[in-house]
């Protein structure tokens, strides 16, 4: 599925001059230079890091408690935002 963006882009709604579009995931599909999606980034990475280290930390040293870990999301500005708009 096309970002939102490159919908209302092809309907001829300019993006961000009308309307700001953000996603919330930071895939690679938004980072696509015609693609250039203001998005949230949530770190997949750093969460699949600290999965695993839960997991060994509960096969390693007998965790049994729940581990919580908080990551901060991180607003990641492209093209598809801009300010807004004194109507």
């Amino acid at each position: 599925m096309w970002p939102r963006s490159d919908a209302l882009a092809r309907e001829g709604v300019d993006v961000p001059g009308q309307v700001s579009v953000a996603g919330y995931d930071d895939s690679p599909l938004s980072r696509l230079v015609h693609v250039n999606l203001t998005t949230v980034s949530q770190n997949a990475e750093e969460q699949a890091r600290q999965a695993v280290a839960r997991v060994v930390e509960r096969l390693d040293s007998g965790r049994d408690e729940p581990a919580t870990v908080a990551l901060e999301p991180a607003l990641v500005v492209r093209g598809t935002t801009g300010p807004p708009r004194a109507d």
